[in-house]
């Protein structure tokens, strides 16, 4: 059975178990020493208290505890609503999440997937950075047959006074020849210009309509594709084109 007590320095009544009579305890509401009576003390203020001091000290002990818990009440501090949720609040927002993404499982079998787009990627650069090579050359003409022909033979064109012949050298530079003169121009404008007078006629008043272009082997194509459009400029009907290996 537990022992009531009173405190001298606040009045308090408490309890306390029948193991700590005659020791010095603290009190539990203001911490000041208080001295318990022994067990022959306790019995012996028992025997010389009369009937009415026991149940007026009783009902003082009661309102003592009544008192000592509102005072308790009084101390303890009251949490309102609101300061509950900010307090909810803090807590989740100190409470850390992570959202990283797991590791995928080491496996032992190698991804192709890269090498494969880095060899098209490779194949892609390639084909657009390659040069291709241009046919600056015109083809040689077929060989002749060696047996004689049954058409009749046609006249030598550097005696024809129906024809103008321009050679384009190895220099892709040209030479107009008729049957009364030949001249050697450097440019596109001075050969429309040579051929313009050739188409003019000859001192016999022959005027030419056939143009033919000698191109030499090593000469590039637009040289050639140059001296047809100076011929058209100059009003020539016919073309030829031959290539020879080398001038004389």
């Amino acid at each position: 059975m537990a022992i009531k007590f009173k405190c001298k320095a606040c009045n308090a009544v408490k309890a306390v178990n029948p193991r700590l009579l005659g020791r010095e305890i603290k009190c539990p509401e203001c911490g000041a020493p208080v001295q318990l009576p022994t067990a022959e003390q306790l019995e012996q203020s028992k025997r010389r208290e009369p009937a009415g001091e026991v149940e007026k000290s009783v009902e003082q002990l009661a309102l003592g505890l009544q008192q000592a818990t509102k005072r308790a009440q009084r101390k303890k501090p009251r949490t309102s609503a609101k300061q509950r949720m900010a307090q909810e609040e803090k807590a989740l927002a100190a409470a850390s999440a992570s959202f990283a993404k797991p590791k995928a499982p080491a496996r032992d079998d190698m991804d192709m997937t890269p090498m494969v787009d880095v060899t098209f990627l490779l194949l892609i650069f390639f084909m657009v950075t390659a040069s291709f090579s241009v046919q600056k050359s015109v083809p040689r003409p077929a060989p002749q047959e060696q047996d004689p022909s049954t058409n009749a033979v046609q006249r030598d064109p550097e005696d024809n006074p129906d024809i103008v012949r321009v050679q384009v050298d190895e220099y892709n530079a040209y030479n107009v020849i008729t049957t009364d003169w030949d001249r050697v121009v450097g440019s596109k404008q001075d050969l429309i210009g040579a051929l313009g007078e050739a188409h003019e006629g000859d001192q016999s008043g022959n005027q030419p309509t056939k143009l033919i272009v000698e191109a030499h082997e090593e000469c590039i194509h637009a040289a050639v594709i140059a001296a047809l459009d100076a011929g058209r400029e100059a009003n020539f009907a016919t073309f030829e084109i031959t290539t020879v290996e080398q001038f004389d």
